[in-house]
């Protein structure tokens, strides 16, 4: 774990958000049902797709955001976002749910 004294860019922080956060979200997710545990999925699953939309588009315009300062907050969000729907799925999995 990086020491948060030190300087993090928006992707760094969003990395440690995620491990920092990991334990609740499974607690809180395995205490949903099927049906809340799928809500989660989808929603999280049009967030990272509305993060990745933006991502994809700056490099249909020819730009490389995953180089440039200035985007850095966007690869932040779509590791956080991608993180998020991971998680959902594995509770589903662990839950023993399709």
């Amino acid at each position: 774990m990086v020491n948060v004294d030190d300087e993090l860019d928006h992707q760094g922080m969003a990395i440690e958000l995620i491990d920092a956060f990991a334990e609740h979200d499974a607690a809180g997710l395995a205490a949903l049902d099927a049906a809340g545990r799928a809500a989660q999925v989808q929603a999280r699953q049009a967030l990272y797709d509305y993060v990745d939309r933006i991502w994809e588009d700056a490099k249909a315009r020819g730009l490389n955001p995953a180089v440039r300062s200035d985007w850095n907050a966007v690869a932040g969000l779509r590791d956080l976002t991608n993180a998020l729907v991971e998680q959902a799925g594995q509770a589903q999995a662990d839950a023993g749910e399709d």
